[in-house]
C-alpha cells in the first residue's frame, strides 16, 4: 500500500509557514517556516524530499492557498523540482474561503490554531480534492493582460463612483435630470468641468449656452434648446455648494476625470495587446454575435484547457454561476443565491459577455426578457446572471467541439450535434 506525505504551505510575501503530515495524522517534523524566495523554496524542496525518502513515501501532496500572487513562484519552482521526477508527485491551489470554513470544522488547538498551514495539511489528507495545480505557460501571458484589463476597468468604475459622488456637491441635481443622457459623455464634461459654478450656468445667457453646446458636441444635437432647458433646470434645482468648497470640489473632479481618461487610454493599449495574443489561439468563440476578441480572450484565458470540465455544469462551477438549494427536512427555500465562489474573472467575462449578446443575438435576447419579467426584484441582475449561465453551455459546447456558432441552433443539444 502507497505511503503519503502531506505538504501544507502557508504562504506570506515574505515567508512561507510548512505543517508535514502523513497519512496517520502524525507529524514527521515541527512546523517550520522557509523564506518565499528561491533559496528557500530550494529548502523546502530537500527537507520534503529527505523527510519522503526517510518515511518510504511515494505519494507527495502540496497544497497552498490562492494568497494574491504569493504561491505562483513557489508552485512553478516545486513543479519542476526532483520531487515531481521521483515521486507521485501532486500540487493544489485551494481557494482560501475553502480553509477558511475547513477550519471550522477543526478541534481548536490553542489561541492561534488551528494554523493554516495545518489546516491545508489536514484537508489534502481528508481526500476529495479540487483539480491538480498544472502550470500553463500557454495561457498564461494572455490571462495576465485580460485580468489586468479587469482591474483596470474595476478601477473606473470606481473613479467614476467618485467623480458622481462630488458632483453632487457641484450639482446635485446634474445626475437626476441627466441632460445629455450619459454623464460621462463629452460635452457633458465640458460643461462639468467649465463652468465654475451651478450659480455661473444659470447666469449665461441661453444664446451663449446654445453655442458652447453646439461648439462641444460639434453641432451633433438634434434639439440644443431642449438641453439648454434642462441644463438651466440644473441650476435652478441644485444645492448652491459654499464658495469656500467650491475651488475644492472643481480640483477634485477636473482631477478624477483625468485619472478616468488616462484609464480608459489604457484600456485600449491592453485591448489591442490582448487582441494580437489571441491570434495564437484557434477558438470559435467570436462566431457568437457579441462576443469579440477582448471577451473571447477574457473567457478562453480562465478556461485554459476546456477539457478539465466533464460539462457545462463543471464548467459553471468553477465560474460561480450556480445558485445552491438551500432546504431543511421538507422546508425548500423557495430564493436561492448565486453562490459568488469560483472563479471572479471569469464570472465577469461571462456575464460582460451576455450583456452583449442579448443585444445582438435573438435567442438570448428572449431567454433574457423572458427571466427579467420572472424575476421579483433586483430584475436587471439576476436575468443577466442567468443569461451568463445560458452562455456557459454554448461557450463549453463550442470549445469542446470547435464548432461555429449557428444562430438557427437554440438548444445545447442541438448544438452538440453539429460536426
Amino acid at each position: 500500500m502507497s505511503k503519503s506525505l502531506f505538504c501544507g504551505c502557508d504562504v506570506a510575501s515574505d515567508n512561507n509557514t510548512i505543517w508535514l503530515m502523513l497519512d496517520d495524522g502524525s507529524q514527521p517534523v515541527k512546523l517550520f517556516s522557509v523564506d518565499n524566495n528561491q533559496p528557500g523554496a530550494e529548502i523546502l524542496v530537500e527537507r520534503v524530499y529527505s523527510i519522503a525518502k526517510e518515511h518510504c513515501v511515494s505519494d507527495i501532496l502540496i497544497g497552498t492557498e490562492a494568497t494574491s500572487m504569493y504561491d505562483w513562484h513557489l508552485l512553478e519552482y516545486l513543479a519542476e523540482s526532483k520531487l515531481a521526477l521521483e515521486f507521485n508527485f501532486k500540487l493544489y491551489r485551494f481557494n482560501a474561503k475553502w480553509i477558511k470554513n475547513f477550519k471550522k470544522s477543526l478541534t481548536p488547538r490553542g489561541k492561534t490554531d488551528p494554523i493554516d498551514s495545518f489546516a491545508i495539511a489536514e484537508r489534502l489528507r481528508m481526500g476529495r480534492l479540487p483539480k491538480e495545480y498544472v502550470p500553463d505557460i500557454k495561457y498564461q501571458p494572455l490571462r495576465k493582460l485580460t485580468r489586468f484589463r479587469f482591474h483596470l476597468m474595476q478601477q473606473i468604475a470606481r473613479e467614476k463612483d467618485f467623480f458622481l459622488a462630488n458632483l453632487f456637491l457641484k450639482a446635485s441635481a446634474y445626475s437626476q435630470i441627466k441632460p445629455f443622457g450619459s454623464t460621462f459623455s463629452a460635452t457633458s464634461l465640458s460643461i462639468i468641468n467649465d463652468f465654475f459654478s451651478v450659480d455661473e450656468l444659470a447666469a449665461m445667457p441661453i444664446e451663449e449656452l446654445t453655442e458652447f453646446i453646439l461648439e462641444k458636441g460639434k453641432a451633433h444635437f438634434s434639439k440644443p434648446d431642449e438641453i439648454v432647458d434642462n441644463l438651466k433646470r440644473v441650476a435652478r434645482e441644485s444645492y448652491r455648494l459654499k464658495p469656500e468648497l467650491a475651488p475644492t470640489v472643481n480640483l477634485i473632479l477636473a482631477s478624477t476625470f483625468n485619472n478616468i481618461r488616462c484609464y480608459k487610454e489604457q484600456v485600449k493599449l491592453v485591448d489591442s495587446a490582448i487582441t494580437e495574443n489571441l491570434k495564437a489561439f484557434k477558438h470559435t468563440l467570436e462566431s457568437i454575435s457579441g462576443i469579440g476578441p477582448v471577451y473571447a480572450a477574457g473567457i478562453l484565458a480562465e478556461i485554459g484547457d476546456v477539457h478539465r470540465f466533464q460539462d457545462d455544469s463543471a464548467l459553471a462551477q468553477f465560474t460561480g454561476l450556480t445558485w445552491p438549494k438551500h432546504q431543511s427536512g421538507k422546508f425548500q427555500a423557495e430564493e436561492t443565491r448565486m453562490s459568488h465562489t469560483g472563479n471572479q474573472y471569469l464570472r465577469y467575462y461571462l456575464v460582460e459577455a451576455a450583456n452583449s449578446v442579448k443585444r445582438c443575438d435573438a435567442t438570448y435576447k428572449a431567454f433574457y426578457e423572458k427571466k427579467y419579467k420572472e424575476a421579483t426584484k433586483h430584475h436587471h441582475k439576476r436575468a443577466l446572471v442567468l443569461t451568463a449561465r445560458k452562455l456557459v453551455r454554448l461557450v463549453w459546447t463550442l470549445l469542446t467541439k470547435q464548432v461555429l456558432y449557428q444562430p438557427g441552433y437554440c438548444s445545447f443539444e442541438d448544438l452538440s450535434k453539429i460536426g
